[in-house]
């Protein structure tokens, strides 16, 4: 089993750490990082949960294309 801290993640999905933390947050942490304190959560796992988050959505600010 691969294991990953949130700073990785966020190196790894191109992501600030915070976000990584939040996507991280509903997993159970698997250990921790015994040189710097840091939580390990399962590298499958994360990955599946970086996949489950929704997209960033749509923008309601812009006026709709009409069609021709």
């Amino acid at each position: 089993m691969s294991t990953v801290t949130a700073r990785e993640c966020a190196a790894r999905w191109s992501v600030s750490p915070a976000h990584a933390r939040r996507i991280l947050a509903p997993l159970a942490p698997v250990g921790r990082d015994l040189a710097t304190g840091a939580m390990q959560y399962d590298l499958a796992e994360a990955d599946a949960a970086r996949e489950a988050m929704p997209g960033q959505g749509r923008r309601t600010d812009l006026p709709a294309k009409q069609a021709e």
